[in-house]
């Protein structure tokens, strides 16, 4: 959760430097680069709402999330071990490490998450070309 926090607090404090960067931007006689320092401004402060939004959404999913300890199928909050790795189906944080073994954190609308979502201990799915094999779901 502190990742996320951490980018929301990035992408705000991004987008203010844009929009000031774009409000601060001087006429002068070269009209032209007023105008595209301007908008390159709007652009990057554009792009930082985005990831805002996406990072605070995130936070909210998480927040609702019901981890239980015990799990037929893999579904949102899972933990998915496969023989190559180990999956949180939850958020897109990447990699993190969790005493000391790395877990791929990964978004619930992920196309990965998609192929492992509903599949059990035993099942295969094919990534990447990659075949990954569940061996457990917590």
């Amino acid at each position: 959760m502190a990742l996320l926090i951490e980018r929301i607090a990035f992408a705000q404090s991004a987008m203010r430097a844009a929009q000031e960067a774009a409000n601060n931007e001087e006429k002068s006689s070269a009209g032209d680069k007023y105008e595209t320092s301007k908008a390159m401004g709007q652009l990057a402060r554009d792009m930082n709402a985005k990831q805002l939004a996406i990072a605070q959404k995130e936070l909210s999913e998480l927040q609702l999330l019901t981890i239980s300890t015990a799990s037929q199928k893999v579904g949102i909050g899972s933990l998915v071990v496969c023989n190559e790795r180990v999956f949180f189906i939850a958020v897109g944080l990447g990699n993190i490490l969790v005493e000391g073994k790395s877990i791929a954190a990964v978004s619930i609308h992920a196309p990965l998450s998609k192929l492992m979502i509903g599949k059990k201990t035993g099942d295969a799915f094919l990534f990447n070309d990659k075949t990954f094999l569940i061996k457990q779901v917590v």
